[in-house]
């Protein structure tokens, strides 16, 4: 009769040996954490910008490289971070949204690409609300003033409502081009009250043509209300 010796601790220890072997030959490898994946902006007055600071730490054994910082949409900005960040070291992304034209909820995103092999791509979204205290009438956001023969000006009337729940002043304007202007008709505007401005732009070439003007007011939370004048200049005939 053979009699075959007992292999069942030898086995464990087999495969604790190999087990040590694997997780010591294992490489050492980046590992990326942001100390937030959500910015809530809260309440954003339109023609205002918020900030806001990611920091981005490398908790892996090797190092970190930061590849690139990418936003959904040109009204975000993000400031690139240190492209190498060593074990346990950190940096932060300034990020700033503009939301001149913007009204009611955003959602945008900052996307962080890294050499970290299990998350290549961190993102973080931001968020808010936009308002107005100077509403535009008919909730247009931008003023439309379709085709116009270059070198003649054109004049268009635009009307906010004051929404604050305060008196709000009209303190002046500024502009993307000189050839933008604005004429008061009056320039203090009542709670609830309607204030109505004559916009007047003069086209100076054959193109689409988008301006930017910005009324300026006396309030502090929206010191600059934005309106876009969008139009076509054609040549006179």
């Amino acid at each position: 009769m053979r009699v075959f010796p007992f292999k069942g601790p030898v086995r464990g220890v087999s495969l604790g040996l190999v087990f040590v072997v694997l997780t010591s030959m294992s490489p050492s490898q980046p590992k990326i954490t942001v100390d937030k994946s959500k910015v809530d902006f809260g309440i954003i007055y339109n023609g205002t910008t918020k900030k806001a600071r990611i920091v981005v730490k490398n908790v892996g054994r090797d190092t970190l490289r930061i590849l690139s910082v990418t936003t959904s949409c040109g009204c975000t900005t993000a400031r690139q971070p240190k492209a190498f960040l060593r074990t346990g070291e950190s940096d932060a992304v300034e990020v700033e949204f503009n939301s001149t034209g913007f009204r009611g909820k955003i959602e945008k995103h900052v996307n962080i690409q890294t050499n970290d092999p299990v998350s290549p791509t961190t993102y973080v979204t931001l968020v808010g609300d936009v308002i107005e205290e100077l509403q535009p009438i008919n909730n247009a956001s931008v003023l439309w003033l379709g085709n116009v023969p270059v070198g003649k000006e054109i004049e268009q009337t635009v009307a906010f409502k004051n929404i604050s729940g305060k008196v709000i002043t009209l303190t002046g304007f500024k502009s993307s081009s000189s050839d933008v202007s604005v004429s008061f008709g009056k320039r203090t505007v009542l709670p609830a009250d309607t204030v109505r401005l004559s916009v007047k732009i003069t086209p100076r070439k054959t193109d689409y043509i988008n301006e930017l003007l910005l009324l300026e007011t006396d309030s502090n939370r929206q010191p600059q209300v934005p309106v876009r004048l969008t139009l076509i200049g054609v040549s006179q005939n």
